[in-house]
């Protein structure tokens, strides 16, 4: 038996490319997770925290951290992994330092670095001992932090 080849291929294939173009057109991959843009500003009583970082640990492991520089008016905007991305949605620990983490680079080779003075509590450097957390939804939002000099209360 001779057969005869038509240009059109079989079923199968057919089916097979159009699953493809199915799952490829609708957008199977996502461009990445739902991020919420996060800002505000730390005070110590009512005033400006002048410099530092402010971090969230994120509560589940899924999820990366996100961080920002405190600037001289104690403002912050979080970045997880570009510059004023944000955080992925969902809940966070807080963790506060008031270290300029560039004065901590100036030893000279061969002399003691500089020993780091906090104005804040030692408990706000840790999220898990700081009390603080946020909860990151969608969107743009607000998240401000007034800590007490001694700590949380």
């Amino acid at each position: 038996m001779n057969r005869i080849h038509t240009p059109f291929p079989g079923p199968r294939i057919v089916l097979g490319i159009a699953l493809l173009s199915i799952l490829s057109a609708s957008g199977c991959g996502s461009d990445g997770p739902v991020m919420g843009r996060v800002s505000g500003t730390v005070t110590v009583e009512g005033e400006p925290l002048k410099k530092g970082t402010v971090t969230f640990i994120a509560t589940d492991s899924q999820r990366p951290n996100a961080t920002g520089a405190i600037d001289s008016n104690g403002y912050y905007s979080l970045q997880t992994t570009e510059p004023g991305d944000g955080a992925v949605v969902g809940s966070y620990k807080v963790a506060i330092s008031d270290v300029d983490s560039s004065a901590l680079n100036t030893a000279m080779p061969g002399m003691p670095a500089p020993v780091a003075k906090s104005a804040i509590s030692k408990t706000y450097l840790d999220a898990n001992s700081s009390g603080l957390t946020a909860e990151v939804e969608s969107g743009s939002q607000t998240k401000d932090f007034d800590l007490k000099k001694g700590g949380k209360k």
